[in-house]
């Protein structure tokens, strides 16, 4: 092999994409590793990572360590139902930054709820709506202050408590 007058060695056009090859195969790597490693540093991936409700006349009164909760979200699924599946990983990223930032999230799989009627009913009338899934009650001062039903209206609510932007959480 051919020597340089600085005393490096020439290489040749295989080398050289052996070389380049080798560096794309360490890049992809590292990537796949930082996005596994990513993975498995983000908690609340699941929905029964959170605390889950599984009656109506307890969601408007939650506690932590006996003390009266002011500000939180409750998140209503159902495990029948697809709209939820679909937005379940935006859904719950949104909550991991929420619940990140010190919020409180719970949970009501509303197939398991144990006090169906009349309790859901008396629920309704303080939402003033038919409970639909996926929704989102959002809980202010310890009162209730907004529902809202669909996949789309869930995931831009979560996204604007997760972003700062929902003002009755800035006040």
């Amino acid at each position: 092999m051919a020597t340089y007058k600085s005393g490096f060695k020439k290489q040749s056009a295989e080398q050289m994409l052996l070389k380049v090859i080798i560096g794309i195969i360490i890049a992809v790597f590292a990537i796949v590793l930082v996005a596994f490693i990513y993975d498995i540093a983000t908690k609340n991936r699941y929905y029964s990572d959170y605390t889950h409700i599984t009656k109506y006349a307890e969601i408007m009164t939650q506690t932590d360590e006996s003390i009266q909760i002011e500000d939180y979200i409750v998140y209503f699924y159902s495990g029948s139902c697809t709209a939820c599946e679909s937005i379940q990983k935006k859904a719950l990223r949104e909550m991991a930054g929420i619940v990140k930032d010190g919020g409180k999230v719970f949970m009501v799989n509303t197939d398991n709820m144990t006090d169906r009627e009349p309790k859901k009913a008396e629920f309704e009338d303080v939402i003033e709506e038919n409970l639909l899934v996926p929704s989102v009650v959002v809980v202010q001062d310890g009162e209730y202050y907004e529902y809202v039903s669909n996949a789309t209206a869930v995931l831009e609510l979560l996204e604007s408590i997760n972003d700062g932007a929902y003002e009755p959480f800035n006040e």
